[in-house]
């Protein structure tokens, strides 16, 4: 693998693209289910559902502890963006410029139970359970409370793309906002009738949303009817969607399925489950893709991570 990277680093080669088709497990030294997973400025970090976190620049070699600061909640989103990470958990929101050392608890409020973390055109959006949703410029600063349109509906995920800011959440909501400051609304059409969602994300033009029941739908315009895609692999829950070095991938599953993990170059056709490297008993909470790696985490019994190189 340090051979690939050094090739494509480079320039001799271009990158690669493409759906990751083989997928290996790997060791990464957590104990425990990790939660999140994330890329930026040649680093990649990892935390774990006890706090623990981990970094390492080519997640396919060993990863090195961190010392974060923090408590053992579980912190199921993470962020970057311009020599700045954030993460939530629980009651509490946290940035940091150097992941490896002590973190910033920037917001605390009780109870608040925060789930979701994205950057997008000048602001963080931190988003939670019954409608909260916070905005920084820095996300190891102050965060303001703004009116996410929920109500007192759980918001699940949020993302940024082409101008758009869009949430998701229970009862098959999404509401979107040009400016996360401003007024947040519906969707004419999320097609998830009142079902969950649970993560969106956006990519070469295309808006992608997953949840219950193995549920995979798109838009172009993220303020209209979002469209079922073709197929999408699972049967079961999908926890989360990412785009990557032109393609989709979609993980998730449930303690008895084989559903883990698919991929897909248009998000609105067919969607080709892959064998993901992990166990039957785990489910896979997150995906990134990074320096022309993916990375998958989550875990039960099994594996906690895996990963594959775009278009092999």
């Amino acid at each position: 693998m340090l051979i690939f990277d050094s090739i494509f680093a480079s320039g001799k080669k271009s990158p690669p693209s493409g759906a990751p088709v083989t997928w290996t497990a790997r060791t990464p030294g957590f104990t425990g289910t990790i939660n999140s997973v994330g890329y930026g400025n040649g680093l990649w970090v990892a935390i774990g559902a006890s706090g623990a976190l981990m970094t390492v620049a080519n997640p396919t070699q060993a990863w090195s502890s961190g010392s974060p600061g923090w408590g053992t909640y579980i912190k199921p989103s993470l962020a970057y963006y311009n020599g700045k990470w954030a993460t939530v958990s629980g009651d509490n929101i946290f940035g940091v410029s150097d992941p490896t050392g002590a973190w910033t608890n920037s917001y605390y409020s009780h109870p608040s139970t925060w789930v979701g973390v994205a950057y997008g055109n000048g602001y963080w959006v931190a988003v939670g359970q019954t409608g909260k949703l916070r905005t920084a410029t820095d996300p190891t600063s102050t965060w303001t409370s703004r009116t996410s349109g929920f109500g007192t509906t759980n918001i699940n995920g949020v993302a940024y793309g082409n101008g758009n800011w869009v949430a998701v959440g229970y009862s098959g909501k999404i509401y979107t906002a040009t400016d996360p400051t401003g007024t947040w609304s519906a969707a004419t059409s999320s097609g998830f009738g009142t079902n969950a969602i649970y993560g969106v994300g956006y990519g070469n033009g295309n808006w992608v949303a997953v949840g219950y029941l193995g549920r995979i739908y798109t838009a172009t315009d993220p303020t209209g009817t979002w469209s079922a895609a073709a197929a999408s692999g699972f049967t079961h829950t999908i926890q989360n969607v990412a785009y990557g070095n032109g393609s989709w991938v979609a993980v998730g599953g449930s303690n008895a399925s084989f559903d883990k993990l698919s991929t897909a170059i248009d998000p609105t056709g067919t969607w080709t489950s892959r064998t993901s490297g992990f166990g039957v008993d785990d489910i896979i909470k997150n995906i990134a893709c990074g320096n022309n790696i993916w990375v998958a985490v989550g875990g039960d019994t099994t594996t906690l991570m895996s990963t594959a190189v775009p278009g092999i």
